[in-house]
Parts: C-alpha cells; structure tokens; sequence
C-alpha cells in the first residue's frame, strides 16, 4: 500500500504557512516551501512506499513524486510533472 504525503498552503488569520500532512492530519508546518517539500520528501523515504503531492499557493498541482521499492529493481524515485 502506499502512502501519501502532500505539501498544500494554507492562509489562516495567525499565518501564511505551507503544511505537510499525512491525509487529514498536519504533521509539520514551515514559513517557506522548499522546507515542506524537503520534510514531506524525508518522511515519504522514511515510510517506505509513498507519494508526495505538492501544490501551488492557488491549489494546482504542482508536481507528484514517488518513493519506494519498484518491481523490477532496487530503490527508484519517480517525478512527475515539473517543479520550479
């Protein structure tokens, strides 16, 4: 089974964050993107099998990366889309 990680924005009265959670639960939350990207990719390596989805501040999606075992070989990380 594979799990999935996303990195979405969010704007609450308090602050402009960019969220790493695990389906409805947040897990982290960090000031600037690249940091939540950095911590959902350390936590989907960590998990094994597992997808980061990463957003634009306007909901798009922005890219998707895979971690994990593939049939075939050894460790692979596959990207789809593109990332600025």
């Amino acid at each position: 089974m594979c799990s999935s990680f996303s990195v979405v924005f969010r704007f609450s009265p308090d602050s402009l964050t960019w969220v790493v959670s695990r389906g409805k639960k947040v897990l982290s939350r960090h000031c600037r993107k690249r940091d939540a990207v950095r911590e959902a990719a350390r936590l989907a390596r960590a998990d094994g099998r597992a997808e980061v989805r990463v957003e634009r501040m306007d909901g798009t999606i922005q890219c998707r990366h895979r971690y994990g075992l593939s049939r075939s070989s050894g460790s692979v990380r596959a990207r789809e889309g593109e990332q600025r």
